[in-house]
């Protein structure tokens, strides 16, 4: 789903988010091979060794996230250009040795051939907190807050990009989300009230559309698994 531009929504049910400033990625893993989607189809599986511990806590299924690198405890646009101009699988895993990126995850869309990507919002954050995502170093769960005024402001007071909301209900659709995810630019909010405490971007630290081999997000060959999952 793509997020709209926009104001801050607060009437209704809504979960907030930061927006990390990343590129969007679909981690695909299917049957114990991980292959990463941008939002143009481009397959850059091998520019970030970093995410292959993924298939450790996922054997089967399709997340959407960002991949963030960070200066200083910031993300940083300059660092991210780098590690995505290379082409040599041998000077990416060197980079990711010495800067390694971070992805950050916040929707499921298939686990073990069950498709998720109808359920809502909230059931599908649920069954993501469940995973044992923990078992890699550089793969996080991207928080979500309730308090989005106060999400806002600490965002702009740690001079992050914005904040991302997302409408509660709602499933996961490929494309535009019709407004029901908004990215709202914290440059255009330097009003918003006193900063509440937001987890630095170093401790907590956007692929709709098809790529060209689209992930599947349910399985029928196979028979699901794990269905107490959800």
């Amino acid at each position: 789903m793509l997020p709209v531009p926009g104001d801050l929504p607060v009437e209704g049910a809504w979960s907030y988010e930061v927006d990390w400033a990343g590129v969007r990625l679909l981690a695909d893993v299917d049957q114990g091979v991980l292959t990463l989607w941008t939002a143009d189809g481009e397959d850059v599986t091998a520019r970030f060794p970093e995410f292959a511990g993924l298939v450790d806590a996922v054997a089967d299924g399709l997340l959407d996230g960002e991949a963030v690198m960070l200066d200083g405890g910031s993300p940083s646009a300059d660092a991210l250009g780098e590690r995505l101009a290379v082409s040599d699988a041998g000077k990416a895993r060197a980079l990711a040795r010495e800067r390694p990126a971070v992805f950050m995850v916040y929707d499921v869309m298939r686990l073990y051939g069950v498709p998720l990507d109808p359920r809502p919002l909230e059931e599908r954050r649920a069954t993501l907190a469940r995973l044992d995502l923990s078992r890699s170093t550089r793969i996080q769960v991207s928080p979500a807050y309730d308090d989005g005024p106060a999400l806002l402001a600490g965002v702009v007071a740690q001079r992050l990009s914005g904040v991302v909301a997302k409408r509660r209900g709602t499933p996961y659709r490929a494309g535009e989300s019709g407004g029901d995810w908004v990215r709202v630019d914290a440059r255009r909010s330097a009003g918003a009230p006193p900063a509440a405490p937001v987890p630095p971007v170093s401790s907590a630290v956007t692929a709709a559309g098809a790529p060209p081999r689209r992930p599947r997000h349910a399985r029928r060959e196979r028979t699901p698994q794990h269905d107490t999952l959800f």
